[in-house]
């Protein structure tokens, strides 16, 4: 009786220590890893292209996007992207005049380039330039914005670069800031330490986020880029986008608003467009369309076939409803309960792109910090962690936009009482 006597103290010793630190013990869990989604795969006929979904940045269709290749003009997306900013900060005004330099009202009248001749001592509007820059790809339009914006064309070259690197891109080569060979670019003008045969280098995966922010930021830009002509005192200017409405690319399947074509010898045929349709925004990046030099129409219809890859063979899909059970979501580990494992519903609605041969309930869901259960009691809806979403192709532009998601408690899960411990703990020991 002695011995039995003390091992049953010596239980009870055991059964309040742990009583007294359980608080700070949790299991390990496990988690199936999030699954991968092959993706149908799009012909881009040019060196280097991409399209992406614009709200969520994922990739639809890649062809060499990390390639660093010439961009010629798709350069003035950044820049005008500077003025915006510098409009919505109050730094400029879009009624304020801009004087051009004797040089850049010389380059102006570069017919080799892309440009509106200007007149000695004359003032433009912003708006004016700005409009023009886009629509018409006038070099020296944008070359005078950067000073006003600036003060020098190097000092803007700097902001343009500042902004790259907030975005995290690290690739780029920016010695102007319109696009154009630098052989064009006035001496007093050119960036330090850069030549005459210099041009401007991006990937089209850079690209795509230059674009995707400026449609984010500022989806105003919309209502200039979807313009197919500009009057500018006294004479009107086309578009050299041919895929607006109207213009010799258009289709009626595709309701082309934008964004910006990029031309000179290195960078070849280049283009970037965006269309809306079925219900979500895309980006297409064609750098180097392939076909002969002379058929101005390779970069729109290398854009159109990429266009019609995507939309042919992806769609929008509601993978998760907030509140709502899925099967496909993991069950949380429970401590201190009779229950080991909770149900876990969405806390958010998520809605993705999906190749129409996939079905939602393809899709696995990865617990983040899946080496943490939850002690009870807990409530229903209590917040129990959340999921990584799988990787679909080549997943997400840039690696902050992959999703993750909230999940929650789909029942309340009671705690053990003092005596259920107690017993928990005794039981164990024998």
């Amino acid at each position: 009786m002695k011995a039995k006597g003390q091992h049953l103290l010596f239980a009870l010793v055991l059964m309040i220590s742990a009583l007294n630190f359980s608080g700070f013990f949790v299991a390990s869990q496990t988690a199936h890893a999030a699954s991968t989604i092959d993706v149908p795969q799009v012909t881009i006929p040019a060196k280097a292209g991409l399209a992406i979904d614009v709200k969520s940045g994922q990739i639809l269709a890649d062809k060499d996007s990390q390639q660093v290749l010439p961009i010629a003009s798709l350069t003035k997306m950044l820049s005008m992207y500077l003025v915006l900013q510098a409009v919505k900060k109050g730094q400029l005004t879009w009624t304020q005049e801009v004087t051009p330099t004797t040089d850049i009202v010389q380059l102006s009248h570069n017919m080799e380039l892309s440009n509106i001749p200007f007149e000695t001592a004359k003032s433009y509007t912003v708006k004016e330039l700005y409009d023009v820059s886009l629509i018409y790809s006038a070099n020296a339009a944008a070359m005078a914005l950067a000073d006003v914006v600036s003060g020098s064309q190097a000092k803007f070259i700097d902001a343009m670069k500042a902004q790259l690197a907030e975005w995290q891109i690290k690739d780029a080569k920016l010695v102007n800031v319109s696009g154009m060979s630098n052989s064009y670019v006035p001496a007093a003008d050119r960036y330090p330490g850069t030549t005459e045969t210099d041009e401007n280098e991006m990937s089209a995966r850079d690209i795509a986020v230059v674009a995707q922010h400026l449609l984010k930021d500022f989806p105003e830009v919309l209502n200039v880029t979807s313009q197919t002509k500009i009057a500018f005192h006294g004479t009107t200017y086309p578009t050299w986008n041919l895929m607006l409405k109207g213009e010799s690319a258009a289709t009626s399947e595709f309701d082309v608003d934008g964004l910006k074509t990029g031309t000179s010898e290195r960078a070849g045929d280049s283009f970037v467009g965006t269309v809306k349709k079925n219900g979500f925004r895309i980006i297409t990046v064609i750098l180097h369309a392939d076909g002969r030099s002379v058929d101005q129409q390779k970069r729109f219809a290398a854009a159109k076939t990429l266009m019609e890859g995507v939309y042919q063979n992806w769609h929008q899909v509601t993978v998760l409803k907030r509140g709502q059970f899925s099967k496909q979501l993991p069950a949380v580990k429970v401590t201190n309960s009779k229950q080991t494992k909770v149900a876990s519903v969405a806390g958010k609605t998520v809605k993705v792109l999906l190749p129409k041969s996939v079905k939602a309930s393809q899709l696995t869901y990865k617990l983040n910090n899946n080496d943490i259960s939850r002690i009870a009691p807990i409530k229903k809806g209590a917040h129990l962690g959340s999921v990584e979403m799988p990787t679909i192709g080549s997943g997400y532009l840039t690696t902050e936009q992959k999703q993750s998601v909230p999940i929650l408690a789909k029942t309340a899960v009671k705690g053990l009482t003092w005596w259920q411990k107690a017993w928990q703990k005794i039981t164990g020991l024998f």
